[in-house]
């Protein structure tokens, strides 16, 4: 299975996602912005975020009211926002070049213009976002920031951490924001505290697992972290499981997949790296 095939429950409203964010760019006051954030964008990558969100609400309510469909689509571009501001500070810090096979902004325009941008673009996440959810979301996306910056913190200042210090760091910094994409987007179509329990263990499993995966094939583990694909693949097992909770349905299945392909693919690329 690829992704286009996980992609098929939600095809219409990851369409809508497309279309809200390259609305956000186009309605942005200055060119030059309009100009560097929809370069950002023009190669848009898997949006692995706003699917686990679409899937998490299609797998407790596939037939949600108009209005809170609208809110689940906002929210689903928002956190992509978040992402992409993430990614774009990310690339500032690492001095990487490339980003989905394009040059990256700090490349392009320098880091000054990276880091800006990125906080123009956090700033985007969080306007959508607080405009469209019920304000008791509002302390859990602010607490998310909080944890994914000082897992970069803890990151820098750890050049050989710990294996208990490592699984922090990936935890703070990607496992939590796949978690609370999961959550957020179910509690929106009106899970039961059981189902977002559920959901909640299967998207911080799959964030643990994603990461793992990524850096073994990216070869940023330490040998003396005893961190290897095992480890990843235990944890997607635990995705899996913690989807228990939930009826089968195809965004089960995709849900499933998503985890299946990201131990899959990356194992293959590690073997064959």
């Amino acid at each position: 299975m690829q992704f286009e095939d996980i992609y098929c429950p939600i095809s219409k409203n990851l369409n809508l996602v497309e279309k809200e964010l390259k609305k956000i760019c186009e309605n942005l006051e200055t060119s030059c912005l309009q100009e560097i954030i929809g370069y950002f964008f023009k190669n848009p990558g898997k949006r692995l975020r706003p699917t686990l969100a679409l899937l998490s609400a299609g797998i407790v309510n596939n037939k949600l009211p108009k209005s809170t469909n609208d809110q689940l689509i906002q929210m689903a571009t928002g956190i992509e926002l978040m992402h992409s501001a993430s990614l774009i500070h990310d690339d500032v810090i690492d001095g990487d070049l490339f980003r989905r096979g394009q040059k990256t902004i700090n490349r392009i325009y320098g880091k000054k213009i990276a880091v800006l941008v990125g906080d123009v673009v956090y700033s985007l996440a969080f306007n959508t976002v607080t405009n469209s959810l019920p304000k008791e979301f509002d302390k859990i996306i602010v607490e998310l920031t909080e944890y994914m910056c000082a897992a970069e913190v803890i990151q820098a200042e750890n050049k050989s951490p710990s294996r208990e210090i490592y699984l922090n760091i990936i935890k703070g910094k990607t496992a939590l924001f796949m978690s609370v994409s999961c959550k957020i987007a179910a509690a929106l179509a009106g899970a039961t505290k059981n189902q977002l329990a559920g959901i909640e263990e299967y998207g911080l499993n799959l964030g643990m697992a994603y990461q793992i995966m990524d850096d073994c094939m990216d070869k940023d583990i330490n040998n003396q972290l005893n961190i290897t694909v095992e480890d990843a693949q235990l944890y997607g097992n635990r995705a899996i499981a913690a989807l228990d909770a939930f009826e089968d349905s195809a965004y089960k299945f995709s849900l499933i997949s998503i985890v299946n392909l990201v131990l899959c693919f990356s194992e293959a690329k590690v073997n064959s790296a």
